[in-house]
């Protein structure tokens, strides 16, 4: 479905900017640099509220994803952001992200 492609696409740029932002960072670099993690959590927050907009048919199809951990962490960005857990939150940047983006491509891929 194009749309949904076109919500991959845009999910993708997020997770682009986020290797960006972090590609020459460890975890106490990105911990003490608010500039860092307020650009990274802006795109994971970004990403959250783009799972929101995929049609439940490309949700079902890859139920896979959690979905709704992508969306709560969204959630818990936006509106908890000063009590954020930034161990949890670079866990997702160096293991989670590199999985949705080769998700992402591959689902591209196929249409």
């Amino acid at each position: 479905m194009k749309k949904d492609n076109d919500i991959l696409l845009h999910m993708l740029d997020d997770i682009k900017d986020i290797k960006n932002f972090t590609k020459s960072l460890d975890f106490n670099t990105f911990v003490s640099s608010a500039l860092q993690r307020k650009a990274v959590c802006m795109s994971l927050l970004n990403i959250g509220e783009l799972a929101k907009a995929l049609s439940p048919a490309f949700k079902a199809e890859n139920d896979n994803i959690p979905w709704k951990n992508i969306s709560g962490l969204r959630d818990i960005t936006a509106h908890k952001y000063h009590t954020l857990n930034l161990d949890i939150i670079w866990s997702v940047v160096k293991s989670d992200i590199p999985i949705l983006e080769a998700f992402f491509k591959k689902a591209l891929k196929k249409e």
